[in-house]
């Protein structure tokens, strides 16, 4: 193990878990509408419309066992309209939360590793890219910049295009524009809480890739979140992926898995 990544590391417990899950419950409860909040079970049940990104459980059973009727209230919640119910288990949930997931037969949707680093941990490396926070009128710009990098394309559905254009707005959360000789290159956001500032919605379009604009969006926000008083980062990403390996290279650790469980929407 390298220095670098010894010297970002903290312990992980359920107190670090219960920390990063609950920062990133409170980034998504910003976009939520106040009727669409459900507190419950020590986390947040988020419904933002049948089928959105958005609408999911985030820090359940952290605090303590989640019985049948915390999770029925879960349930009716996330299921109006009829869509699908996602939940996110990690493994300092309490046991009894995955018992029931199994009993009313959830499936594993998506795999997910979760990255911590200490702030301000390991020195960070310089860079020369030009990474800034948006300006007033660059939410719609950013959003497409970042579509095209998730997409890994330049054209781009109306809906792919403004993916990204809720998290622009979100109170609370700062959204970074990478550019090359004046061009938007790619983009990420940052959002602070409890200290925490949980790092999502990187992506770089395709011939700007290889030029090291990832490394320099993941420091720029980590030397802006330690601006803001923070002590600790955490980001997730899918398995082995190139977003895993620049996280690594930059001082963060795997501190735990997570997994999004899914109960289906009943059969029209």
């Amino acid at each position: 193990m390298s220095h670098a990544s010894m010297s970002s590391r903290v312990t992980v417990d359920a107190a670090l878990a219960r920390r990063i899950e609950r920062a990133q419950a409170e980034q998504n409860r910003s976009a939520t509408p106040l009727n669409g909040v459900l507190e419950v079970a020590g986390g947040l049940a988020l419904f933002n419309g049948p089928g959105s990104p958005l609408t999911q459980a985030i820090a359940l059973g952290l605090d303590g066992p989640v019985d049948a009727e915390l999770l029925d209230r879960v349930e009716a919640h996330l299921g109006q309209g009829g869509g699908p119910v996602p939940i996110e288990l990690t493994p300092f949930a309490d046991p009894s939360l995955a018992q029931e997931l199994a009993r009313r037969g959830y499936r594993v949707a998506e795999f997910q590793q979760v990255f911590a680093r200490a702030l301000p941990g390991a020195p960070l490396p310089s860079h020369t890219a030009e990474v800034r926070p948006l300006l007033s009128g660059e939410a719609e710009l950013f959003a497409r910049t970042v579509g095209q990098g998730f997409m890994g394309r330049e054209e781009l559905t109306d809906d792919e295009a403004t993916l990204m254009l809720s998290a622009a707005k979100m109170p609370g959360t700062t959204c970074f524009l990478a550019r090359v000789d004046g061009e938007p290159a790619g983009g990420g956001t940052a959002a602070l809480h409890d200290g925490v500032a949980t790092l999502s919605g990187t992506g770089v379009r395709m011939r700007f890739r290889g030029q090291g604009l990832q490394q320099a969006l993941i420091t720029t926000r980590l030397e802006w979140a330690l601006r803001q008083g923070c002590t600790l980062a955490s980001s997730s990403t899918h398995p082995g992926t190139p977003s895993q390996r620049n996280m690594e290279r930059l001082g963060f650790f795997i501190a735990y898995p997570k997994l999004v469980m899914v109960r289906d929407a009943p059969s029209s």
